[in-house]
């Protein structure tokens, strides 16, 4: 059987909506324990990106590029922390708005510590 798909329009998905997205992907991941701001030189740098807390999308040429600013907590594994968040990042975008991302780079700004916690 040969289905026909008709068209009922367009479906627009606006830049922030990809950058929320991506934030709260992040934040699902063990050994996060928030969002970094946005460094000042990188935000001069990615001007037309879209930019919310910590994250900044970048789209051109139909290529999604993420950088992500992350701050952690104390005894996480940073590498496999930060594997895991390009991984949420990914199947977030793909499984929910169905479009491919071309990078997610993970910027780990600071390691958070308790006062008095040690290393």
């Amino acid at each position: 059987m040969n289905e026909e798909r008709e068209s009922l329009g367009r479906i627009e998905v606006a830049p922030e909506v990809l950058a929320t997205i991506a934030q709260f992907a992040v934040l699902r991941v063990d050994g996060v324990s928030r969002m970094a701001p946005i460094p000042a030189d990188m935000a001069r740098m990615f001007r037309r990106a879209t930019r919310q807390e910590g994250v900044v999308l970048d789209f051109h040429d139909n290529q999604l590029r993420f950088n992500v600013y992350v701050i952690m907590e104390p005894h996480a594994n940073v590498l496999e922390a930060s594997k895991q968040i390009q991984a949420a990042v990914k199947e977030s975008i793909d499984t929910l708005v169905g479009l491919p991302v071309e990078s997610i780079n993970v910027h780990v700004e600071d390691v958070v510590y308790e006062q008095g916690e040690a290393i």
